[in-house]
């Protein structure tokens, strides 16, 4: 992967759904307003599933899942935690985010393949700030 490169996950965060009953796998229904938010960053963006093997999947109206990312780390190592805040910015507003509950789930793929991780559930202002604090205990040294 590329420092600018994002793999999308199957997967919906904190609800245990990974593959259907009919084998196709699951990604949240926020996946493709995500990854369009993503490349207009300058990511590119990859997913574990072609199209035909994905089937985007929904909950409870009032939370929204975000899909599982995974970012290469590079010595711009804040990008991913700077882009999932911005992004959630970004799709719901600087305050509507606050009343939403989030379900967030990422990871920063080392050069060795060791991957960190990171996984919040709850109002949106807890699950940035949690984002920020990861993003301040988890950058790169260099």
């Amino acid at each position: 992967m590329t420092p600018l490169e994002v793999q999308v996950r199957a997967g919906v965060p904190g609800t245990g759904v990974y593959q259907l009953e009919d084998g196709r796998y699951a990604y949240p229904t926020m996946t493709t307003d995500v990854v369009k938010l993503l490349k207009s960053h300058g990511f590119t963006v990859t997913y574990d599933h072609e199209r035909q093997e994905r089937v985007l999947v929904s909950h409870n109206a009032a939370d929204a899942w975000l899909p599982v990312l995974v970012f290469a780390q590079s010595v711009l190592a804040n990008i991913p935690a700077n882009i999932i805040s911005t992004i959630i910015m970004q799709y719901f507003g600087e305050m509507a985010f606050k009343k939403t509950n989030l379900h967030v789930k990422f990871a920063v793929t080392a050069p060795d393949g060791s991957e960190k991780n990171f996984e919040a559930h709850g109002p949106g202002q807890e699950v940035v700030e949690a984002i920020n604090a990861f993003q301040r205990s988890h950058g790169s040294r260099g």
